[in-house]
């Protein structure tokens, strides 16, 4: 487990100590020779254990816990089983060298690449990681760490614990795998994939909405209401202010800070949950093709069965509403496909059908001094570079949104305030067909300092749009 120590009074027994024997001082062994057996006795220690060591590897205050088991060898090399389930499982179980340095004082190097380097990339090495760490002394038969650079004043402190036999029953790397398959289900262009969650407490019929970073071991709590539907009218819910580190052990997820709320006028605690089951048994968010979407079965605490089911439901994604003083615009280049590549790149289809488009617009109840302009409408400003500009949209329904999901209808009407270019019309639908593949798109806000911007998601093919208000 992370802790943090506020003043860390480095000692290695022998190394720093000035004595005299009968006064002479020719008889204290030099400073390379203290180095060296320092070296030597952290080198012993780490690869006594008969089973390793463990750690609970806490990166900072606020992430969440990954499980690691380290076996130290003599010839350099280090098995290292951990339960982060990313890259196909590469770091569940890999073998790489380490060495012991003396800069700092002694530091533990991971050399070759491995999951503390995986997790030191995170969030473009901002996250909190290390892979080099500076020996601190024993805390009984534990060894004490600190990180050699952390990001945040405070290094990072960690304890190696001699590893028992069962330990590695204790990772619960199928929790992993499923968490990160809801990952799929969620935005993740300009942004790593941060999935949400409904779960459901079915005895009680209450739903918890959170948000959850698998890959930093974070859950947001957003909200949670009496009913099963965000978005059924009857749903009331109250808004959650609450957010946790979590771990993965022995079949369960376990919250670093138990997340407590009052509904009506009763108490609620979610503690842990114990998962049972994992499918691919839950409905899906396209109408257009239904398939399916992983579900978790589970108990809160050995208590209260419930189910963990993806969710696109935002609160403040319900803000995108139909607005008449202007439409909602973005730069052309702000709209992805499922692998977050711009449809505007060189080859993709915005910049194959329309290569003077700089802007999209989505009309969503504009009301314009011009009686032939539709009021829901979706398109582009094309650029001819001489100083002229055209818009070409073309009509949609009007449908009412429902809590954060826009319905788009496709009509088979066009507005051009130019002459449209030889297969424009076509181009513009075959755009507009695909952005909005299935009808439904799903509103979520996207924090951009002093813009208000929302990033619509379909859930059919996985493609965004980023709109700015």
């Amino acid at each position: 487990m992370r802790n943090r120590i506020p003043q860390i009074i480095l000692i290695i027994t022998g190394l720093f100590i000035v004595s005299c024997r009968n006064g002479d001082d020719h008889d204290l062994p030099s400073v390379e020779e203290r180095v060296t057996g320092a070296i030597s006795e952290l080198r012993s220690d780490l690869t006594a254990p008969e089973f390793g060591w463990k750690l609970e590897y806490q990166p900072t205050d606020e992430s969440g816990i990954f499980l690691v088991l380290l076996d130290f060898d003599e010839d350099g090399t280090v098995s290292i089983r951990s339960d982060v389930a990313d890259n196909e499982g590469e770091f569940y179980d890999h073998t790489i060298s380490w060495r012991i340095d003396n800069a700092m004082g002694l530091e533990l190097i991971f050399e070759t690449y491995g999951v503390f380097h995986y997790l030191f990339e995170q969030d473009a090495a901002t996250f909190g990681a290390e892979f080099e760490f500076v020996y601190q002394g024993k805390e009984g038969e534990n060894l004490v760490f600190r990180s050699a650079s952390d990001v945040t004043s405070i290094p990072s402190v960690l304890f190696f614990e001699p590893a028992a036999s069962g330990d590695a029953a204790l990772f619960a790397r199928d929790i992993a795998e499923g968490l990160n398959a809801f990952a799929t289900i969620s935005p993740q262009a300009l942004q790593a994939p941060v999935p949400k969650q409904q779960i459901v407490l079915e005895n009680s019929n209450v739903s918890i909405l959170w948000s959850l970073d698998p890959a930093k071991r974070i859950v947001t709590s957003i909200m949670a209401g009496s009913g099963t539907d965000f978005y059924q009218s009857s749903f009331s819910g109250v808004l959650l202010d609450h957010s946790s580190g979590y771990k993965l052990q022995d079949g369960k997820l376990i919250l670093l800070e138990p997340l407590q709320f009052t509904l009506g006028f009763t108490g609620f605690t979610v503690d842990e949950i114990s998962f049972t089951d994992f499918s691919f048994t839950g409905a899906g968010f396209c109408s257009a093709s239904p398939g399916s979407s992983p579900v978790f079965k589970g108990e809160i605490s050995g208590t209260e069965p419930v189910s963990m089911q993806p969710s696109l439901f935002d609160p403040e994604g319900t803000e995108f509403v139909p607005f008449p003083d202007y439409p909602y615009s973005v730069n052309s280049v702000f709209i992805f496909d499922e692998s977050g590549a711009s449809l505007s790149d060189p080859g993709n289809i915005i910049a194959e059908k329309f290569p003077e488009a700089v802007a999209f617009l989505f009309y969503y109840g504009y009301v314009s001094d011009t009686d032939s302009l539709p009021s829901f409408a979706a398109g582009f400003v094309l650029d001819h570079g001489d100083g002229t500009n055209d818009f070409f949209l073309r009509e949609f329904m009007p449908v009412t949104t429902v809590g954060n999901r826009i319905t788009v209808q496709l009509t088979g009407n066009y507005y051009h305030t130019g002459t449209p270019g030889p297969g424009e019309q076509a181009g513009l639908e075959e755009i507009t067909d695909l952005i909005f593949e299935g009808g439904n798109v799903y509103a979520s806000d996207f924090p951009v300092e002093g813009l208000t911007v929302f990033n619509l998601f379909n859930p059919c093919n996985r493609y965004e749009i980023f709109l700015v208000h």
